[in-house]
């Protein structure tokens, strides 16, 4: 469809304003241009309409200074007005009666910068001491500061009480100003002094811990406070102080300045109950601990993010400079509550105190659970729970409602909704429970585990495991993959209609202390925008939407891995199709395509302009954690805001793109077949290839026995080039070029040529396993060594440098070559690796994950031996075990050599274990699949990645990748191969339609023929014994058959790169049947004419 592989098919515009006509085009281009008639119309249009938007911007900037004048000019007026009041007491009141006015004006209006301010501070401090001081002394006038405040607390406490927030900020600002290596005691019972206030109303103790939460505790940099917690923790309450933050939670952080804010209390309440370790915790804490993790989740998520070491180079210097936003005390306390001892507080905590509470109430535990029909493990439990609820089963029955019931999330917190909107986010919390366990348990379980569910007479004798007892029954597996699959299609395919109700309604809950439940205040929906309502609306309380969607996409997508590796689900579990217009499909994703190419390139140029002034070198944060350019750092967090709102700007302008990038498998084989084909288009039959200039194609004499070396020689600087057109010439082991002009069919020889030398005839690169597939040598890096070493060439020299470096252009080049193949559309007859295949479809995020089961696929030797030891009966330490492992480094014929290797740090000294047992065979399985062929798969990928693009790749599992590679394994369809077959000599179909006799003989014999003699018959004439995928009609070129003359004692013979069979004219049936299986079957024959 494309004449170029970026899918561009736009032509740039040629637009005449001039009114006239010209009949020349090529006196057009060479004539000067004027302005006249319509083109000075024009012209002098646009001037108008510039000129009149920038009088509207000088309106606009106008009115928005008198705007911040006029504020300015009033909140000078009132603070002046109030130092006027301020003034007037002290010349006028009694000095008892003055100071309760006197301090709320003095704190409203005081400011250290302006001396006339110093005096009134001067004024309250020498009313409450009865004493002089020295004004000139900036220590002794926060001394002063200090004894005045205490002195107020000691004499009149509720008289701060209006102004509370503000007290505790000014001690803030205190124990920020003196240093952690002070000694201020007054300072430490300042803090305390409200919160241990007696003779008090209840309303001034709750308004105290109130602001010490919100206005101190959020305050940055406390060093006094941070080195001498366990000194302000003796005067704190910890259950009103928990019982204050649920109570009257803070806002829901919407900025860069809030979220800091709520890092910095969440990390200042955990040093609090650091500080009280020796008395026994609150259950409160649990809550409140639930409830700010919740509120922060993704904030906390992104500044830990751990940066890309293959992503850009942009990507790294903003998310590490994001990194470097999170403060060293506040990254030094969040960590802590994954500590061994802090977990197994939490669960003692949560043990003790989660009594009868309902499965939404529930911790994510993998442990037994009591019912009243006796223990239960921890994922059937919440599996009973989750599909009892009202909105699991209403998904799971009607995909179509799925919109609908999303829509009905609650939008008040009134007292008519509070119930309903209880169980909304009840009902949530336990779905979301249950995938978080199935996720973290199908991570754990081996295909042998999971099939033993499906299947409980194949389930070993004895007490099941752990993990067999959670396997889930074929109707449970059946009914959770309806839910999974119809939530995620409504979160991907309709995520523009859920983010515009969301800017539409707003979201408040209306218990905050319900203990699965977190807060969230209600936002103006004109205070969205487009670009932030992704980052604002959620489905269901405390994680938001990316996070939901991601979680619901995970525990579906590992269903489907193990359903494409070993079907089990009935045929057609996994489509979509009645929810898409299939009909315009295809072409409904090439526009979306085209949309979002458009809308990157347009947004590309201001990313690069709004970067520029931003330097990623520039430190945020002093060896104390103070803030040293909080604009840096704000700009940097805008920087991955934009780039977050960029992808969410382009998933909702192209919902079926993002179908197809998430969970394809909705949408039938065939159509994503179609689509790829759409974006890759390199047919050298087609009639746009035909077109190129002969000369404008890449060309390349090819010596026989040395093409892959030649290949990569000639072809090597192409990198993507090699998408278009090649031409070849064969040249011959005396020197002779071969006869023939290549038209395509020389391309296709070529091509499947040299994957044939590379792959059968030379075992450096691929090896293969006990079912014969392809997968990179993960041995060739250490025999490369092995071989460098055994010619006494020294490591790392430039001579070992280069050697290493060729080899792995060697797999570059092949992944170039495969991907060649596939762009035009050349099967070949190569059959990969499964867990090879699926590095392919994970290629566009490098998201594969290792596991057991494809250690099936590399080695079933070790693939049992790792059975055996997980299900192994004994003590492991019996069989003497470590973390390490053996690798290869000896040439193929050689003796064996292995060297041992760590599998983790120090692995030599590290036994295996029953209990650790599982992360030895999880590190074996990474070293294998992943580790030990790193940089040659890497490599491949590369090569095939600079010939098609990796997200369409990510369309197909591992055996749909197969047969686009190599066809599909079908029967042979013999009345689709004559349809699409094209004859020529004296074979071609006269006027009369009728075929040629021998022609007919021909189709008869092949009807007779059982499957794999036809199957010998298609590779013998195309060199692969497969179909196409999308049938016979596809082929390319197209499958031919010319006469062989007319001596019956002939064989057949074939021409591969052209895909045609030279038939002599046999007579009978029986001559023709004999002589072409013996062609066939004896590989001869076979020639270039």
């Amino acid at each position: 469809m494309f004449p170029t592989f970026t899918g561009n098919s736009r032509r740039a515009r040629n637009v005449n304003l001039s009114g006239q006509r010209t009949t020349n085009p090529f006196t057009s281009t060479w004539a000067p241009a004027t302005n006249v008639g319509a083109s000075k119309t024009v012209a002098h249009a646009q001037a108008e309409r510039q000129q009149r938007q920038h009088e509207r911007d000088r309106l606009k900037a106008a009115q928005r200074i008198q705007k911040t004048w006029r504020g300015h000019r009033v909140r000078q007026g009132l603070k002046a007005a109030r130092r006027q009041k301020l003034d007037q007491l002290y010349n006028t009141l009694d000095p008892e009666l003055r100071i309760a006015q006197a301090l709320p004006l003095l704190l409203a209006v005081y400011d250290a910068a302006r001396p006339d301010d110093r005096p009134r501070l001067l004024w309250v401090a020498e009313d409450l001491l009865k004493s002089e001081s020295d004004a000139a002394s900036t220590p002794a006038q926060a001394q002063l500061l200090l004894d005045s405040l205490g002195a107020i607390m000691k004499i009149r406490p509720q008289a701060i009480e209006p102004v509370i927030g503000r007290y505790y900020r000014v001690l803030g600002r205190a124990c920020h100003d003196i240093g952690p290596a002070s000694q201020s005691p007054e300072l430490v019972r300042g803090v305390v002094a409200p919160l241990l206030a007696t003779q008090v109303p209840e309303s001034f103790t709750k308004a105290a811990y109130h602001a010490f939460a919100h206005s101190f505790l959020t305050l940055h940099d406390l060093a006094f406070f941070e080195s001498n917690v366990a000194a302000f923790a003796t005067g704190v309450d910890q259950d009103r102080l928990y019982s204050s933050l649920l109570a009257a939670p803070p806002a829901e952080p919407k900025t860069y300045e809030s979220q800091a804010d709520f890092l910095w209390l969440l990390a200042h309440l955990i040093a609090l109950q650091d500080a009280k370790k020796q008395e026994v915790s609150s259950p409160l804490y649990l809550k409140a601990l639930y409830l700010l993790l919740s509120m922060s989740s993704t904030y906390i998520r992104t500044a830990f993010r751990m940066p890309d070491p293959k992503g850009s180079s942009e990507a790294r210097d903003v998310e590490g400079g994001l990194q470097q936003t999170l403060p060293l005390y506040v990254s030094d306390k969040l960590p802590s509550l994954i500590g061994k001892d802090e977990i197994s507080t939490l669960l003692e905590m949560f043990t003790m105190n989660h009594g009868a509470k309902s499965a939404s109430e529930m911790r994510l535990y993998l442990a037994d659970m009591s019912t009243q029909y006796g223990p239960l493990p921890a994922l059937k439990f919440f599996w009973n729970a989750t599909s009892r609820t009202s909105i699991f089963s209403t998904i799971a029955s009607n995909g179509e409602s799925t919109l609908d019931v999303l829509r009905q999330r609650p939008s008040g917190a009134g007292s008519s909704t509070a119930k309903e909107d209880s169980l909304w986010h009840r009902e949530w919390r336990t779905i979301l429970l249950f995938l978080e366990l199935y996720v973290f348990i199908l991570r754990l379980t081996d295909d042998d585990d999971f099939f033993s569910g499906l299947n409980p007479q194949s389930a070993v004798q004895g007490s099941p495991s752990r993990l067999r007892s959670s396997s889930l029954s074929m109707e449970e597996l059946k009914r959770l993959t309806r839910f999974l699959k119809h939530l995620s299609f409504t979160l991907y395919y309709s995520a523009t209609e859920l983010l515009e109700t969301a800017a539409r309604t707003p979201l408040t809950l209306s218990s905050p202390v319900e203990f699965l439940a977190s807060p969230s205040r209600r936002m103006d929906s004109a205070d969205v925008d487009v670009a932030s309502k992704t980052a604002s609306f959620s489905i269901t309380a405390g994680i938001e939407f990316e996070a939901f969607r991601t979680l619901v996409t995970a525990a579906m997508k590992m269903v489907y891995e193990r359903d494409s590796r070993r079907p089990f689900l009935p045929k057609g579990h996994w489509l979509m199709t009645s929810n898409l217009d299939m009909g315009g499909f295809v072409e409904g994703v090439v526009n979306e395509d085209q949309r979002q190419r458009e809308a990157r390139e347009s947004r590309e140029e201001e990313d690069e302009d709004s970067d520029e002034d931003m330097d990623p070198n520039e430190p945020n944060y002093t060896f104390a954690g103070q803030t040293r350019n909080r604009h840096a750092q704000v700009e940097k967090w805008k920087a991955v805001r934009r780039k977050e709102a960029r992808e969410r700007m382009l998933a909702s302008i192209g919902p079926r793109l993002e179908i197809l990038r998430n969970m394809p498998f909705v949408v039938p084989f065939e159509v994503r077949v179609q689509i790829f084909r759409q974006f890759h288009n390199g047919n050298p039959f087609s009639q746009n290839m035909q077109s190129v200039n002969v000369l404008a194609r890449h060309q390349a004499k090819i010596t026989r026995g040395h093409i892959f070396t030649d290949a990569l020689t000639k072809f090597w600087d192409l990198d993507d080039g090699l998408k278009e057109p090649i031409q070849i010439q064969f040249v011959d082991e005396f020197g002779m070029e071969e006869a023939g002009i290549d038209g395509g069919g020389v391309t296709k020889e070529f091509l499947t040529s040299v994957t044939k030398e590379a792959f059968t005839n030379d075992e450096r690169l691929f090896v293969t396993n006990s079912q014969n597939s392809y997968y990179p040598n993960p041995c060739a890096i250490d025999q490369q060594a092995e071989s460098l070493r055994a010619a006494q060439i020294t490591e790392n020299s430039e001579t070992w440098n280069e050697s290493m470096a060729d080899l792995l252009r060697q797999y570059e080049f092949l992944g170039r070559i495969i991907g060649k193949c596939m762009y035009e559309g050349i099967l070949i007859d190569i059959v990969f690796a499964g867990f090879f295949l699926l590095k392919w479809a994970s290629a566009r995020a490098d998201n594969y994950r290792p596991s057991i089961n494809d250690l099936h696929d590399l080695d079933e030797e070790l693939y049992q031996g790792m059975l055996q030891l997980k299900n192994y009966p004994g003590d492991i330490k019996d069989l003497d075990l470590d973390f390490t492992i053996n690798d290869q480094v000896s040439l193929p014929g050689a003796p064996v050599r292995t060297v041992t290797r760590n599998l983790v740090p120090n692995g030599d000294r590290i036994p295996v274990t029953n209990e650790n047992r599982p992360l030895y065979i999880s590190y074996v399985a990474r070293h294998r699949l992943v580790v030990q062929s790193r940089a040659q798969t890497r490599a491949f990928l590369r090569g095939l990645g600079m010939i098609i693009d990796p997200t369409w790749l990510s369309m197909f599992n591992q055996s749909e990748l197969q047969r686009l590679v190599g066809g599909d394994n079908s029967e042979i369809d013999v009345e689709d191969l004559r349809r699409h077959t094209v004859y020529g000599g004296v074979y071609v179909i006269g006027d009369d339609g009728e075929e040629h006799p021998t022609v007919k003989l021909f189709w008869d014999v092949l009807h007779s023929l059982d499957d794999a003699e036809r199957r010998l018959v298609l590779k013998y004439v195309t060199s692969t014994p497969r179909a196409p995928l999308l049938g016979f009609s596809q082929l390319s070129p197209a499958f031919s058959i010319r006469d062989g003359g007319q001596e019956v004692d002939r064989l057949p013979s074939a021409s591969t790169c052209m895909n045609l069979l030279k038939l002599p004219q046999y007579r009978t049936a029986e001559s023709l049947r004999e002589k072409l299986l013996y062609a066939v079957k004896s590989g001869a024959g076979f020639d270039l004419s």
